[in-house]
């Protein structure tokens, strides 16, 4: 038993593993839908059925816990207090009206379905799945408003969506029911859940600044402390009576809210671990629950499938009579709040109008349900207090399933067609916004620097920093993304030194062996500069002076094998790059009365060139001094460093939908450039 668990669990984060992946090459499909497909084909080809059986207790600790805190860490508090009212009927009172509409037309549909039982999925289908509507906005663009609902509802509506489930799962469990003692039980959960949550907030804010006032802390302990807190807080609130999950909502926010922010090396070196242990532990929890979606779709398929008592056409019905109510039911539901509610940007009540509908129709179909509905009806119990099983579990699992797969698949292809990705429909916004993106990957990659940086690097490292400190001041004033002018001189450039380069080694000028190693460099600048302005790959030119220098070039890299001249090796590599930047300023001197050129672009350019080859002209002085040029190469490294995070930051800014994947594909390539000309400077 052992030995089937691992395999399990390895084949799930394996699933997860490759969905990630899948995630980047097929960008239009959510990784909800990529990860539930895995499961299924886990399902399919598995020899013999996977029978997948967790203790409801422990699958509330494990997956809903955790879920729930990382949510609550990065809520906008700002955006969800502006839309609290708003909010809060989404998140309580439609989670009830569903409940209540869900179970009386399933046990109307499926008598067998006792009524406390079809409440208990009317509840579990109540919630929206916060990382489906996530994954989803690199295709489509939310409205401010209607992204603070969409955000906050998932984070609080997965509290009352959960509490009115156990009521509705223990009523169903023991047969009895009083809404007198539901209605003063939910209050005392609901309100204790919250009291008890912020009580041990503030215990655990306590805590963490004792060990800091004692020099007991780490980084280490500091992630361990605070990826423990949802399961401490859900576990203590269980036994104490409360709602564990509203507890850890409460405890989530008031810890964001006031733990340590003050500014250091050790807090960002702090922050940045624990981002990154919360996002892994989301998308792996997240990717896990989904995988296991599809592993029991066919098991529970094939359960209904067979029965006798219940045609499969009919079963498909009920999925999506089920789907359309609840899509109803949230559309007019939004559609009444947008109306009555007023709006935060303007103060006023919002007049009827296909704007309103349109809206509407966004927050309806941007709420799928997914990870928290499926936790949910997971935890459902085998068996009822006098020891019979529960009443068509497996039945309610398969519907809930059903209801997922089609949310997520109306969300993933109907969310796009109704909040479309603005192409440059106002091109001054988007250039403003780009900046703004631009400069927030600048402060991160700062603060990734700042945070590992030492005392024996510290001076190099704020040379670095304030290189980029000099990006951000002037990426207002000058795009990143290169003008077609300058690209297109910039490959003339490139054109001429590639020309140059081969007739010096052909009239034996330079070393054949470094000045191929060049040109390599000079044809893959060339490229990465076509790609970016969407033009076709330039083949590097004079092919056949290329192939007159390869004898050349292998016999002097058979001489460098047996060689040990390394500093002549760099100089003949220097000497190369040196030769290189004269006939580009050469180049550029020819063009600076020319019409067909803008001045401001040749300057540019000159500029740039001129730069470079100063650094050769001052070479013999600078190294001179082993203390300036241990110093230099310190300085290189950490701005390779610093390079490789704003390559990491550009991607992770990509999947959270802040960039378009032309847009990163573009950031790519200029960061792309930057490090092979630093590595030229090597």
């Amino acid at each position: 038993m052992p030995v089937e668990v691992f395999e399990l669990i390895l084949m799930l984060l394996l699933a997860v593993l490759l969905s990630s992946i899948l995630d980047q090459v097929v960008p239009r499909i959510s990784s909800p839908l990529i990860q539930i497909a895995l499961g299924i084909g886990i399902a399919m080809l598995a020899i013999s059925p996977i029978e997948v059986n967790i203790d409801p207790e422990l699958f509330l600790v494990l997956f809903i816990a955790p879920l729930l805190f990382s949510d609550a860490l990065e809520a906008d508090k700002r955006n969800l207090w502006e839309n609290k009212t708003t909010i809060v009927s989404f998140a309580i009172g439609l989670v009830i009206v569903i409940t209540l509409c869900v179970g009386f037309v399933l046990h109307w549909l499926v008598p067998s379905i006792p009524l406390a039982a079809a409440f208990a999925l009317g509840a579990a289908l109540g919630p929206t799945d916060a990382v489906a509507v996530q994954a989803l906005k690199k295709e489509a663009k939310l409205g401010k408003r209607e992204g603070a609902i969409l955000q906050g509802e998932a984070l609080i509506n997965d509290a009352s969506g959960v509490v009115s489930f156990q009521f509705a799962v223990a009523a169903a469990v023991t047969g009895a029911f009083s809404l007198a003692n539901a209605a003063t039980s939910f209050a005392i959960a609901f309100i204790g859940g919250i009291a008890l949550g912020i009580l041990l907030a503030v215990a655990f804010l306590y805590i963490n600044k004792r060990i800091r006032e004692m020099g007991l802390d780490n980084v280490t302990f500091h992630v361990l402390f605070e990826v423990s807190m949802p399961l401490v807080v859900f576990l203590f609130s269980e036994l104490v009576g409360v709602s564990g999950i509203l507890a850890v909502v409460a405890c989530g926010i008031m810890w964001s809210m006031y733990r340590d922010r003050k500014i250091s090396p050790y807090q960002s070196r702090l922050n940045i671990a624990l981002t990154s242990v919360w996002k892994v532990i989301g998308f792996v929890l997240n990717g896990v629950v989904f995988v296991l979606l599809g592993i029991q779709l066919p098991n529970a398929m094939q359960s209904t499938w067979d029965n006798l008592y219940i045609d499969n056409f009919v079963l498909i019905g009920y999925v999506l009579l089920l789907t359309a109510l609840i899509v109803v039911l949230r559309f007019v539901w939004a559609l009444i709040m947008t109306r009555l509610i007023k709006n935060p940007d303007t103060g006023k009540r919002d007049r009827f109008s296909l704007s309103m509908v349109k809206d509407s129709l966004v927050t309806t179909v941007g709420g799928p349900k997914g990870a928290i509905t499926l936790s949910i009806a997971f935890t459902i119990p085998f068996l009822l207090a006098d020891g019979s099983t529960f009443p068509q579990r497996s039945l309610i699992i398969f519907l809930a399933s059903g209801v997922i797969v089609c949310t997520l698949l109306l969300a993933n292809f109907l969310l796009p067609v109704l909040a479309p990705k603005e192409e440059a429909e106002d091109d001054e916004e988007e250039t403003e916004e780009l900046m703004r993106t631009k400069i927030e990957i600048m402060r991160t990659v700062i603060e990734r620097l700042t945070a590992d940086s030492t005392e024996t690097n510290d001076r190099e490292t704020k040379i670095v920093v304030s290189s980029y400190n000099n990006r951000i001041r002037s990426i207002r004033s000058i795009a990143d993304i290169e003008e077609p002018a300058v690209a297109k001189l910039r490959i003339e450039v490139i054109d001429y030194q590639i020309e140059q380069l081969i007739r010096a080694v052909e009239r034996h000028e330079v070393e054949a062996f470094e000045t191929f190693e060049h040109l390599n460099r000079l044809s893959r600048q060339k490229n990465l500069i076509a790609h970016s302005n969407e033009k076709a790959s330039y083949a590097t030119s004079s092919r056949v002076g290329r192939l007159r220098i390869m004898t050349s070039m292998l016999i002097r890299s058979v001489k460098s094998i047996f060689s040990s001249g390394s500093d002549e090796d760099h100089e003949a590599m220097d000497k190369v790059r040196e030769l290189a930047e004269r006939f580009a300023i050469e180049y550029l001197q020819r063009l600076v009365n020319n019409p067909d050129y803008p001045s401001e672009v040749v300057a540019k350019l000159m500029i740039n060139h001129e730069r470079a080859l100063s650094v050769f002209d001052k070479s013999e002085a600078t190294m001179t001094s082993e203390a300036v040029q241990d110093a230099t190469v310190s300085i290189d490294e950490i701005q390779r460093r610093g390079l490789h995070l704003e390559l990491e930051v550009i991607q992770d800014f990509y999947a959270s939908g802040s960039l378009t994947r032309e847009q990163a594909k573009d950031m790519r390539d200029n960061v792309s450039l930057m490090l092979l000309d630093l590595e030229e400077s090597l």
